[in-house]
C-alpha cells in the first residue's frame, strides 16, 4: 500500500537524483533539452571588420591624438626657454622681443638656474641689448616693455656690470612713457642690491649720488603727480643699501609731501632700526589719518590704499624692534594695541596681533 508521503506535492523539494528509488533523467529527453536550449541562442558570428574597427582601432587613434596633442604643448612650453637662446634671439628685435625679456626673468629668478646670476657673458649680453634700446629712443609701447623686462632681467644677477646701465636707464626720460623704465630700473637697482650686497653697493659713489639726485625730483604739476613715484622708488632702494648718506636723506624725506616717499622713507630708516621713523611709522600705523589716502579717487582705492600702508607699517615696526635700541619703540607698540580694538580687517588686526607678541 502506497503512503501518501511518498507522493511529491506541488511546490515540494525536488528529489535528488541518486537516492534509491529514483530513475535518472531519460538520455533522449536530455539531448532534445540541449538542442531545444541550442535553438534559443543567437547564431555565433565572426566579429566583422567594422566592429574590430570601431572596438580597437578608433580609440587608439583618440587616445594618440591626445598624447600627440600633449607632448606638442610640452615641447611649445619648453621651446626656447634656454636663457642664452633667449638673449641671442632679443639681437634681433621684433614685436614679441619684450615677452622673450620677460620669459628670462622669470627664468633667472627661479631657483633652479641660482647659476646663471653670475654668468658674466650672459649679462653682458644683455647690458648690450638694453644699451641698443635706450639709445634707439623709441616710445613704441612694445619696445617701452623691453626697457621694462631687460631692466628686471639686470637686477636678477650678482654681478656689479650692470649697474651703470641701470643708472642710465633709471634717470633717462625723454617722454612720459620711460617713466615706467625709469622705475623698473631703481627697482632692480634695490634687488642687485639685495644679491651683490649692501655694503659693496654702498662703495659705489656713482650709484649713490644719482640716487640722492633721484630723490630730490618732484612734480608739482597735478596731472603728471605719478612721475613723483620716482621719488618714492629711490627712497626704497637707499633704504635698501642703506649707510650714513643714504638714510641722512631718507631722515628728510619723511617729511615729503608724497606720501609713498615719505612711508618708503620711513620703511627704510626702520630697516636699520633708526629711530627717526618712528613719527612716519605712526602714521602709518594711524588708521584714521586722511593724508595717508590722499590722492585716491574711489572709496574702494582709499580702503586698499590704508590697508597696504599699515600692513607694510606693521611689518616695519617688527623689524625696527629688532634692529633698533628702542627708542620710541613703545609709542608703536602702543600704535598696534590700537589697532587691535578697530574695525580694520580682522587680517591686519591679527597681524598686528602677532607682532606685538613677537616683540614682547
Amino acid at each position: 500500500m502506497s503512503n501518501d508521503n511518498d507522493q511529491r506535492k506541488p511546490g515540494s523539494s525536488p528529489v535528488d537524483p541518486d537516492s534509491p528509488g529514483e530513475d535518472p533523467p531519460h538520455e533522449d529527453q536530455a539531448a532534445k533539452a540541449a538542442d531545444q536550449a541550442a535553438k534559443e541562442l543567437p547564431p555565433v558570428e565572426a566579429p566583422s571588420a567594422a566592429f574590430l574597427l570601431q572596438l580597437f582601432l578608433i580609440p587608439m587613434i583618440i587616445v594618440s591624438i591626445v598624447v600627440t596633442v600633449w607632448l606638442m604643448f610640452s615641447w611649445l612650453a619648453h621651446m626656447g626657454t634656454d636663457p642664452r637662446d633667449l638673449v641671442r634671439d632679443l639681437g634681433s628685435l621684433n614685436k614679441s622681443s619684450w615677452q622673450k625679456a620677460w620669459t628670462l626673468s622669470n627664468l633667472l629668478r627661479d631657483s633652479e638656474n641660482d647659476a646663471l646670476k653670475d654668468d658674466e657673458e650672459l649679462v653682458g649680453d644683455l647690458i648690450q641689448v638694453l644699451e641698443k634700446e635706450l639709445e634707439s629712443g623709441s616710445f613704441d609701447p612694445a619696445r617701452i616693455r623691453l626697457r621694462i623686462f631687460l631692466s628686471h632681467c639686470l637686477g636678477e644677477f650678482r654681478l656689479q656690470s650692470s649697474i651703470p646701465t641701470l643708472l642710465k636707464a633709471a634717470t633717462l626720460e625723454r617722454d612720459l612713457a620711460e617713466v615706467d623704465v625709469r622705475l623698473a630700473a631703481l627697482e632692480s637697482l634695490a634687488k642687485l642690491t639685495q644679491n651683490v650686497g649692501a655694503e659693496k653697493m654702498r662703495g659705489r659713489d656713482d650709484l649713490i649720488e644719482t640716487l640722492l639726485s633721484i630723490s630730490r625730483l618732484r612734480e608739482d604739476n597735478p596731472t603728471l603727480q605719478h612721475r613723483n613715484e620716482i621719488r618714492s622708488v629711490a627712497a626704497y632702494t637707499l633704504g635698501v643699501i642703506g649707510g650714513p648718506r643714504s638714510l641722512d636723506r631718507l631722515a628728510q624725506m619723511t617729511l615729503d609731501s608724497y606720501t609713498n616717499s615719505r612711508f618708503n622713507a620711513a620703511t627704510g630708516l626702520a630697516r636699520y632700526g633708526d629711530p627717526r621713523a618712528v613719527n612716519a611709522l605712526l602714521q602709518m600705523l594711524n588708521p584714521d589719518d586722511p593724508m595717508v589716502v590722499a590722492g585716491e579717487k574711489t572709496p574702494q582705492a582709499r580702503v586698499n590704499k590704508r590697508s597696504m600702508v599699515i600692513r607694510n607699517g606693521i611689518r616695519a615696526v617688527e623689524v625696527f624692534a629688532r634692529k633698533g635700541t628702542g627708542e620710541g619703540l613703545e609709542q608703536l607698540l602702543a600704535a598696534l594695541e590700537h589697532i587691535k580694538s578697530t574695525n580694520l580687517p580682522v587680517a591686519i588686526k591679527l597681524q598686528a596681533k602677532e607682532t606685538l607678541l613677537k616683540i614682547r
